[in-house]
């Protein structure tokens, strides 16, 4: 009983903490968080094709202490890195990307960041239970982080996809995107394997160009000077006026407490539930 609460903690406590601190970056439309645990369990599943791909084509004796530099990095940059970087990618396209939610640049960044990080820490519990919890001295600030910084790369594409409006001519991107990804991928393990201090100084410089990108999100996003206050139908005129108002701007009756009632989207006019998060017609998230 002890382990199965004291395994799975040591294995999804780094990908939660890492998960917190790049959501919060995502400040001027938030993402729901039901979409963002979908996409995180989607993450999870996405290591069962890339374990059955890596057991396919990687060579048995690649962990080896044995095996030769050059079959490490081909093994590495060929196989193991594509594979896990296309298998996060898909968790991400084939289902945040289609959701109404998907509608700003920074959505790329944090849909990468919980895709890769729930691939993370189902690979976390797959180590400690082959090698013991001491795995997780390296694995903890090192891979998981790490796993962020690859999928930054496709991430930040898809999110020029969503700023470009998207445009045939950046369609290029999101392979770019996938591609230096796994390259990076690749040159992080073949670190790993031959010099760690290196594995260190790479994730240090990739957490600071994905900071760097979640900060070009904040500035081109549309919603930066934008705030969706929903609006009430007065009692007395049933004019809509803004869920934040204390008396009607057309009749000057007092607003009374908020009761039941349908809120409004300021934006698409949508009638909502009364206690509605987000819009259900456009996903903007409703403010009080």
């Amino acid at each position: 009983m002890y382990y199965l609460v004291i395994i799975p903690l040591l294995a999804f406590a780094p990908g939660l903490f890492w998960l917190w601190f790049f959501i919060r970056k995502d400040v001027y439309r938030p993402e729901p968080r039901r979409m963002l645990a979908v996409t995180f369990l989607l993450g999870m599943a996405a290591t069962i094709p890339a374990g059955i791909i890596n057991t396919i084509f990687l060579d048995d004796d690649i962990l080896h202490e044995t095996a030769s530099l050059a079959s490490v990095a081909s093994g590495m940059l060929f196989v193991v890195g594509p594979a896990e970087e296309v298998c996060k990618f898909l968790a991400v396209r084939l289902r945040a990307y289609r959701s109404l939610y998907f509608d700003e640049p920074g959505d790329g960044l944090v849909y990468s960041t919980a895709a890769s990080l729930g691939f993370a820490s189902l690979e976390n519990l797959l180590y400690i239970l082959m090698f013991g919890p001491a795995v997780m001295l390296l694995r903890a600030p090192l891979s998981t982080a790490a796993h962020v910084v690859f999928g930054s790369f496709w991430g930040y594409a898809l999110g020029r996809q969503v700023q470009d409006g998207q445009g045939r001519r950046r369609r290029w991107q999101t392979p770019a995107g996938i591609a230096a990804g796994a390259v990076v991928h690749g040159l992080f393990n073949v670190a790993v394997f031959t010099f760690w201090p290196a594995a260190a100084v790479l994730v240090a410089l990739g957490v600071a160009w994905t900071l760097g990108r979640f900060g070009w999100a904040q500035r081109v996003s549309p919603f930066r000077y934008r705030r969706n206050y929903p609006k009430i139908a007065c009692a007395v005129c049933r004019r809509r006026i803004s869920i934040v108002s204390r008396y009607c701007r057309f009749c000057g009756a007092p607003i009374p407490a908020r009761g039941p009632g349908a809120v409004y989207c300021s934006y698409c006019e949508h009638e909502n539930r009364p206690d509605a998060g987000y819009c259900a017609r456009c996903g903007d998230r409703l403010l009080r």
